[in-house]
């Protein structure tokens, strides 16, 4: 079998990143001729973008936080289980032992 090596470029590929960096929104469809309106425009064009990204952080921590406390309450709820069965499984050698040691324990 013969390598073959990957074609490679020089040309910048496209990544898959969890988020866009540009919004399709943020690109102005009508130039303003005056450069003040025109950096007005962008500067609105950019607060939306940060507003978007924002909120787009906002939901992945509230997912991240409720997994959190997902995998925290049934780590809780295993350790109050491991915890009945160590007492139960001490309560039942102690009643063993005093049935073997103790004359007229709990006789049926």
């Amino acid at each position: 079998m013969a390598f073959q090596a990957k074609p490679s470029s020089l040309t910048k590929s496209k990544s898959s990143w969890i988020w866009k960096w540009d919004e399709a929104e943020s690109e102005l469809q009508v130039i303003p001729k005056s450069k003040t309106e025109r950096l007005s425009k962008k500067a609105e064009l950019a607060n939306l973008d940060a507003e978007k990204a924002l909120s787009r952080a906002y939901k992945a921590e509230l997912a991240r936080t409720k997994i959190i406390s997902e995998a925290m309450f049934k780590s809780g709820k295993a350790l109050k289980y491991t915890l009945v069965s160590i007492a139960r499984e001490l309560l039942l050698r102690t009643e063993a032992s005093r049935r073997r040691f103790e004359p007229g324990f709990r006789e049926r």
